[in-house]
């Protein structure tokens, strides 16, 4: 077992996770203490709990506010998206050990690069989009695309034995050594978790604020 195996596979992921965990907590937390500049009394909003979930599960997974404002995008956004929620469920399944972790694996590891890469093309191509465009947000769809296409290069998202190592980490004892083709998209992975926190995409974070403490916060 050499440095590189031991630092991917058995430090690196800690670091990852508690700068991806108190990089969010502590943006949340600036958040929280932030004033609400302006409160959106544009059209009824939802005025139950069920009503309220169900507006905001529309947004993320349909992407709808973005169909009615920016179309061009909608489309390859909305794949990224869905690529990366189905590689989501993927570590849920296969941390369970369901078969059809394989499938939703392989299908977000193709939905992301695909869409990733249409993303980064559009923005690059489309005059429009070009103009609005800012060096960063093509580092990020840059960082998505080669760490999907490693995910699905290495295999790992269809094979069920990688379910051991994430185990091993829960367990605070790595499973180690990994196959070499595994190591390139572990450290880009690890990287790409601390790396959120730090950009925009850490919007995933701040729906809760958008919806309830901005759109609805008269609620209250």
């Amino acid at each position: 077992m050499n440095f590189w195996q031991s630092f991917i596979g058995g430090v690196l992921p800690y670091i990852a996770v508690a700068t991806l965990v108190l990089g969010l907590g502590y943006k949340v937390t600036c958040w929280l203490k932030a004033p609400v500049n302006l409160h959106w009394e544009l059209f009824p909003y939802p005025q139950t709990l069920g009503g309220q979930l169900s507006e905001l599960l529309s947004e993320v997974f349909t992407l709808r506010s973005l169909f009615h404002h920016n179309r061009r995008l909608w489309f390859p956004s909305l794949v990224m998206h869905w690529g990366i929620y189905a590689v989501v469920f993927w570590l849920f399944f296969l941390l369970v050990g369901a078969p059809v972790a394989i499938y939703l694996g392989t299908a977000g590891g193709v939905l992301a690069l695909t869409g990733s890469c249409l993303l980064f093309l559009f923005r690059l191509f489309v005059p429009g989009l070009r103009q609005i465009s800012t060096p960063v947000e093509y580092l990020n769809l840059l960082f998505i695309f080669l760490l999907a296409l490693a995910a699905l290069a290495s295999g790992a998202l269809s094979d069920l034995a990688f379910r051991s190592y994430f185990i091993s980490l829960f367990a605070f004892k790595p499973h180690l050594p990994l196959p070499g083709s595994y190591l390139v998209f572990l450290l880009l992975l690890w990287l790409f978790m601390i790396y959120i926190p730090f950009t925009r995409m850490a919007h995933f974070a701040v729906k809760y604020f958008t919806y309830h403490k901005v759109k609805w916060g008269e609620v209250e």
